[in-house]
């Protein structure tokens, strides 16, 4: 089944590369706002689930009308706080028979529960499962990051529990979010875990540069990637980028590097690297049914309940033409977060199409 769900995606891709894309293919949906984190770069804790978030019913709906996702990201605040999370991805797994892959990511601050909810989507036969587990610095560094003590040894003992007890469909991964306060930390992170660690690599690690967002992280007011600190970040980014060569087909590895290439534009000072696909290729969904662009950009395009959970309809709707206007037009933040960069950096492989020399 594998095989097909990868054409599946292939054709999508190939789409977006023509400008031919009647659908998103990659999905980002914000289950629920709960966080057990205490971090100090982000305040999706200080928040609460809205007052009428989507049932399980109206998220069955939604799947089933809207059957063509091949890529799936569930996240939150933090996913497996919510406590129908694995009905829900059992609902998402049978209405997306295109579905290549589904990934979640954890601030592994309850290990307990994040190791039981993982070994319950694994139950659901999914066809690829990757989870990224946040790992910000070294231990001490990482647990004042996040706000709570022993976070970065609960991490680790996620990663060595699945690492004990293997399963081909499940891939496992830190995320290390580059921000003012960790620049210059990255390699000493990684070499920490490699202490208690030893098989872990370079490949394990993704990398994502901290940004701004008014309805996701509601952070406006933080100092992320000040310009006095940019030559550290770009070579962080450097650094990372040399030693994640490898001939490996994985498309992972590809984007991986890619996503870092470009990334150093990014940080030398561009807008925003290449045209941006949100809103065709990706989009974001809120636990309301609420749709916007990406994680960034706070402009709602539309509900799911007022277009009766039909995104041709959404999409085709005046709120969400205009908002992709000006994407084209570069009107947008101009961000390079992996969520919405990995989709763009895939709908511009051939530059002919899209004017991009990337």
């Amino acid at each position: 089944m594998t095989p097909v769900r990868s054409w599946h995606l292939a054709q999508a891709i190939l789409r977006a590369n023509l400008n031919r894309s009647p659908h998103p293919y990659k999905l980002t949906f914000m289950v629920t706002r709960r966080c057990n984190s205490r971090c100090l770069q982000c305040t999706i804790w200080k928040q609460s689930d809205p007052p009428d978030p989507l049932t399980l019913d109206e998220i069955e709906t939604f799947f089933r009308r809207n059957p063509r996702f091949s890529w799936i990201d569930i996240t939150g605040g933090e996913p497996f706080l919510r406590p129908d999370l694995s009905e829900l991805i059992a609902i998402l797994l049978r209405h997306s028979p295109r579905l290549y892959h589904l990934h979640l990511p954890s601030n592994a601050v309850a290990p307990a529960l994040t190791i039981q909810r993982i070994q319950e989507i694994l139950a659901l036969d999914p066809p690829r499962l990757s989870l990224t587990l946040s790992l910000d610095g070294t231990p001490e560094q990482h647990d004042i990051l996040r706000g709570v003590s022993g976070n970065w040894r609960n991490a680790l003992e996620i990663y060595r529990h699945f690492e004990r007890h293997p399963d081909p469909r499940l891939q496992l991964y830190f995320g290390f979010t580059l921000s003012d306060r960790n620049v210059g930390t990255l390699t000493a992170t990684m070499e920490a875990v490699r202490r208690q660690l030893p098989h872990t690599h370079w490949r394990h690690w993704h990398l994502n540069l901290a940004h701004h967002s008014a309805h996701y992280y509601q952070n406006e007011n933080t100092t992320l990637r000040s310009a006095s600190n940019r030559p550290a970040f770009l070579e962080e980014l450097t650094t990372l980028h040399a030693r994640k060569r490898t001939r490996s087909p994985d498309p992972v590895a590809f984007l991986e590097r890619r996503y870092l290439a470009i990334a150093r534009r990014f940080i030398a000072g561009q807008h925003h690297p290449m045209p941006c696909l949100a809103l065709s290729s990706s989009l974001f969904l809120d636990p309301d049914g609420t749709c916007l662009p990406c994680s960034i950009w706070d402009r709602p395009v539309g509900g799911l309940r007022e277009h009766e959970f039909q995104l041709s309809r959404l999409l085709a709707a005046a709120p969400a033409r205009q908002a992709r206007q000006e994407i084209l037009s570069a009107r947008c933040p101009g961000c390079w977060t992996p969520c919405d960069a990995y989709p763009t950096i895939l709908g511009n492989l051939l530059p002919t199409i899209h004017g991009s020399s990337s």
